[in-house]
């Protein structure tokens, strides 16, 4: 996929109509409820796709090809999965047991420390994709507001992200080409991951400590919610979760161990169906193909502005603004690479920020910037990762997720863990370095 776009930006097909047709789709996604056309973003996505292929910047082929078949197979595998584990009474287990948490604003660091030591270990989008339902879940039942804690739970898996090189796509394509070791990335990482995680909390009570309370809407917390399941109900729900989470411990090993994060999904989803005994088809009426649809979409979009090589013009000349002392080359990297994450997304924009790297001063400082940067612009904005956009998708009926909604509090967020975190990174790798 990526050969092809890169081959297809040598000829600059119809960069106008790229842009043109991306930024009309960057605002239908945004404003989820637009009046003039109220269609949904993955319907606008679908738009944004099909018109693409209408004026020529992508060929039909080229749009089957541009699509991440490895992001979409990872989703499906752990919907199947996740919605697995729900029908055998984990979240109900789970919520349960948060009842013995009084504080809210302790549940949301619980919240926020489990998506990001997950993403770390388990990629980000899979962990929000069984986090999700479970948060929704808990607030269910603590009658709490959700809206916190779903933006706790996509900005700390971005965050989580940045510990390893495994954390997410982009540092997987960093730690493939940069060569840093695992172990060491690892180290120089911990200490901007745990400040921005610190920001990202003390920000959250500031945004939120007065809806950090139970709903008074719905009522004071009703403890006894869910109704007492019979034996063989217990016995069966209880045999049908241990199949869930072998499935579940499968897909992880395979994702630990290296193997294809898409296959190592679907076999632990092969695990849960075959074991099951039983058709399937009520599970899968409950994915949400909507948001499989909506990333094949925007695959294809994201990919006409590089079949189009605007991205590539873009970020070449973005990249000849970075000059002067190492410092000042510091800070504009990581301008760049902020604005050019948000714009073109965090994998495109590190595939082609990655060819320019290796000729700059200190080449394996700014290949932990990029990591770092590109993977915390996430956070900026709802369609920054695809994280963000599982978590919207996955809440939209219980909890929609505007797109100013999530800036307000994601830009100061993304904006001050950048900070705090690009001078440490500067300073730390800077003096290991040297």
């Amino acid at each position: 996929m990526h050969e092809l776009a890169q081959t297809a930006t040598e000829a600059f097909r119809h960069p106008w109509a790229a842009g043109i047709i991306f930024t009309a789709t960057f605002i239908l996604i945004s404003f989820r409820r637009l009046s003039l056309l109220p269609i949904g973003r993955p319907s606008a996505a679908l738009t944004g796709a099909v018109l693409m292929v209408a004026f020529g910047v992508v060929k039909p082929e080229e749009a089957y090809q541009l699509v991440n078949w490895d992001t979409i197979c990872l989703l499906l595998g752990m919907m199947i999965i996740a919605e697995h584990l729900r029908a055998a009474g984990l979240f109900e287990r789970f919520s349960r047991l948060s009842e013995k948490i009084s504080s809210p604003f302790g549940m949301l660091v619980i919240v926020g420390f489990t998506a990001a030591i997950s993403s770390a270990i388990l990629v980000n989008d899979p962990v929000c994709v069984v986090m999700t339902p479970l948060v929704l879940e808990i607030c269910r039942r603590k009658r709490l507001r959700p809206f916190p804690y779903l933006m706790i739970l996509a900005t700390s898996s971005n965050i989580g992200s940045t510990l390893t090189l495994t954390g997410n796509p982009q540092n997987m394509i960093i730690g493939s080409l940069s060569k840093l070791g695992f172990l060491r990335f690892m180290g120089l990482m911990t200490a901007p991951f745990m400040v921005s995680m610190l920001i990202n909390l003390v920000l959250a009570w500031f945004y939120y400590r007065h809806e950090l309370v139970e709903d008074p809407v719905s009522g004071p917390a009703d403890r006894e919610i869910l109704p007492r399941e019979s034996l063989p109900e217990k016995i069966q729900k209880t045999r049908r979760l241990r199949i869930g989470l072998i499935g579940l411990g499968l897909a992880c090993a395979g994702f630990v161990a290296g193997f294809s994060m898409a296959f190592s999904a679907l076999a632990g989803a092969v695990i849960v169906i075959t074991f099951h005994r039983k058709d399937p088809s009520e599970l899968l009426e409950k994915m949400e193909w909507s948001l499989l649809m909506f990333f094949a979409a925007l695959f294809v979009v994201i990919g006409g502005l590089q079949t189009s090589g605007l991205a590539k013009a873009v970020t070449e000349w973005a990249l000849k603004l970075i000059a002067g002392d190492l410092t000042s080359q510091v800070w504009i990297f990581s301008g760049v690479t902020l604005v050019g994450s948000n714009v073109l997304s965090n994998v495109p924009f590190v595939l082609l920020a990655s060819q320019s790297i290796p000729a700059m001063t200190s080449p394996d400082l700014f290949w932990c910037l990029l990591a770092f940067v590109s993977t915390i612009a996430g956070n900026l904005t709802i369609f920054g990762s695809v994280a963000n956009m599982i978590v919207a998708e996955t809440a939209r009926n219980e909890c929609p997720m505007s797109f100013w909604g999530f800036a307000r509090f994601g830009i100061p967020s993304t904006i001050l863990s950048l900070l705090a975190g690009v001078w440490m990174l500067s300073h730390i790798l800077t003096i290991s370095f040297n």
